[in-house]
């Protein structure tokens, strides 16, 4: 990726976190950019494509490190299957110390957040592109250590996963956070309350099927 896509990437976040996808406006994006109007179309083809690579363009690098780590950690278990709060704990924490609280993570995670609860039927497209992978590696890691579990359940779990996740993350810098002086994301306590709530799903299922 060349500088002039790189500039109109960082210039999208901020005007998708202020404006979300539907009121964001190319010119403007080209205006932050300090590049042609005609750049966006040049270097992308369309808005919707521009968002995506936004997408891609800080997700697939921190993807890349998920699934490396994890697949060093299932290395070393060997035959055992990981620890619950390990598998968390390799999904949330790259995403926290990467990008929720590096230089550009108020914006792009701002711009998510509006993309996603705008409904674009691109953000679908996002989804097999650039999560799927991941999801469903992290999903079979989750299904060896919760081998006794229907496969249903697991994947409500993991379902409940990613939307705390995503919405503990959209909520970092709301006014409802920042008045009640709540400090988050931080990576230990989301890894705590994320693997505690699976936990206790799994045992009530198997309490209920001795």
């Amino acid at each position: 990726m060349n500088k002039t896509q790189v500039k109109l990437i960082e210039a999208a976040e901020k005007e998708f976190a202020e404006h979300g996808f539907h009121g964001a406006s190319i010119r403007n994006i080209t205006r932050r950019a300090g590049a042609n109007v005609a750049s966006v179309n040049y270097h992308f083809g369309s808005k919707e494509t521009l968002f995506i690579e936004m997408i891609r363009y800080r997700l697939e690098p921190l993807n890349t490190l998920r699934i490396q780590m994890l697949d060093e950690a299932v290395a070393k278990a060997g035959k055992r299957p990981l620890k619950l709060k390990r598998i968390i704990d390799i999904l949330v924490r790259p995403m926290v110390e990467n990008i929720v609280n590096g230089s550009h993570g108020q914006h792009f995670m701002r711009a998510v957040g509006r993309g996603m609860s705008e409904e674009s039927q691109f953000m679908q497209q996002i989804y097999k592109d650039v999560l799927a992978k991941v999801v469903l590696r992290f999903r079979k890691e989750m299904s060896r250590t919760l081998s006794d579990l229907p496969e249903s359940l697991v994947n409500l779990c993991f379902a409940y996963l990613r939307s705390t996740l995503s919405g503990t993350l959209q909520t970092r810098k709301s006014n409802i956070a920042l008045e009640d002086g709540i400090q988050f994301p931080d990576a230990d306590t989301m890894v705590a309350y994320i693997s505690g709530g699976i936990e206790a799903i799994s045992k009530e299922y198997r309490t209920k099927n001795k």
